[in-house]
């Protein structure tokens, strides 16, 4: 019986699956954390590209890091502003702009444009919770400051 098990667990394509299922989580980790996402950068006009409005954005706020891509996230409606994901050439840029995005409620163009850090769908979920609990703390006491940390 154990013998059975032992081969049957360690068959060449169950070992293939697992090794592409681990691969596959690593490299989706490693692409965020070069991710960032935009929030409130206005759709571009005709003839520009999304590419050269992130830049103009990042001129504003001193930084020039290398940009690997750029792209509108869903599907164009009236009215509505689409964030954009823009993936930089290392981690290290992404925390850089992670920390001067504070530079931008004092331009007049940017002042409702908003960086965060690409997270998954449970990060999401898990952020979402912390700040509608922050929120309820915060009514419930008012001479109290919170503030949430990563």
């Amino acid at each position: 019986m154990l013998t059975q098990n032992c081969a049957a667990a360690l068959a060449p394509n169950r070992i293939q699956r697992a090794v592409t299922k681990a691969s596959f989580v690593k490299s989706d980790e490693e692409d965020r954390s070069r991710n960032l996402i935009v929030f409130g950068l206005p759709e571009e006009p005709a003839g520009v590209t999304v590419d050269t409005s992130v830049a103009a954005l990042l001129e504003e706020m001193d930084e020039k890091p290398l940009m690997t891509s750029c792209e509108r996230l869903g599907t164009a409606a009236e009215g509505k502003v689409r964030p954009v994901k823009v993936t930089l050439e290392s981690r290290d840029s992404r925390l850089v702009l992670l920390r001067k995005a504070s530079v931008l409620r004092n331009s007049e163009n940017y002042k409702r444009v908003y960086l965060e850090p690409d997270r998954s769908y449970e990060e999401r979920a898990e952020r979402r919770r912390a700040v509608k609990t922050l929120s309820e703390l915060r009514l419930a006491h008012p001479e109290r400051k919170y503030v949430l940390r990563k």
